[in-house]
């Protein structure tokens, strides 16, 4: 188990498109919680002359571009087995490591650890960019958040990333892991979700990756105030309705891997 592990390792950090996808991720995600931060001001004078101190999305900040972060994940766990596939390495790898259980356990860890590893890159990134603006603790007037605020977001990048790599394995291509959450979760289900919000809100409620990215928001955020208004999975249940499907894929994924020829 060690030595695939170690293999893992290897294989992951010396592939230029990880070095690469960390840097964009780094550079992306900066630059996005720069802009986040900025303060905004709701509260004017009869002259426009803004009143009262402005109000800083500072928490926004970490989770909003920690999305540009999970493309950059998704793209290095799909590699992790569809490259495998679609050069034929898949059969060395095999042929070293026979015992594909404890392979493709390897390579669980190895595609949760990618996840981890960018969202801390991307929280890393997010505190440079908050401290050039000016703030790097959040200031008074930055609405506050729940302690597992930021735990909920690890949590996210590694399913996002065991997400791509399924899929990417289930049907041997690289390209329909990263594609698949990306349009499904950042279009084609926001679409669905808008068009079924009234006539039916559950079907919104169980979609995977659009769910999942909201797991740093909070019920008031969709009226939940409101006993009329249907509100969807956030906070934990968000990240519970995503692990959902990300473990039905991953077991999919494991049980192709033990039985499907190479």
């Amino acid at each position: 188990m060690i030595a695939a592990l170690r293999y893992e390792w290897v294989r992951v950090t010396t592939v230029r498109s990880t070095r690469i996808s960390l840097v964009i991720t780094f550079l992306g995600v900066a630059l996005l919680a720069w802009l986040g931060s900025t303060p905004v001001y709701t509260s004017f004078d009869d002259t426009g002359s803004p009143v009262g101190p402005p109000t800083v999305a500072w928490w926004d900040a970490f989770s909003q571009p920690l999305l540009f972060a999970a493309i950059f994940a998704s793209v290095v766990a799909a590699q992790n087995i569809g490259q495998e596939y679609r050069f034929g390495l898949i059969r060395l790898t095999l042929t070293a490591f026979p015992q594909r259980g404890r392979m493709v356990t390897a390579k669980i860890a190895s595609v949760v650890a990618t996840g981890v590893v960018f969202a801390l890159v991307s929280y890393a990134a997010s505190w440079v960019g908050v401290t050039v603006r000016g703030y790097p603790a959040p200031p008074p007037e930055a609405p506050p958040v729940d302690s597992t605020y930021l735990l909920r977001g690890v949590l996210f990048m590694a399913l996002w990333a065991l997400s791509a790599w399924a899929l990417a394995g289930i049907t041997r291509q690289t390209a329909i892991g990263i594609a698949v959450p990306v349009v499904s979760g950042f279009i084609v289900e926001q679409i669905v979700g808008g068009l079924l919000a009234e006539r039916a809100p559950w079907v919104r409620d169980i979609l995977p990756w659009s769910t999942g990215t909201r797991w740093s928001a909070t019920a008031e955020m969709f009226g939940g105030g409101d006993p009329t208004r249907s509100v969807p999975p956030v906070g934990w249940t968000a990240v519970a309705v995503f692990g959902a499907w990300v473990l039905a894929l991953v077991v999919l994924e494991v049980v192709s891997f033990l039985r499907r020829d190479a």
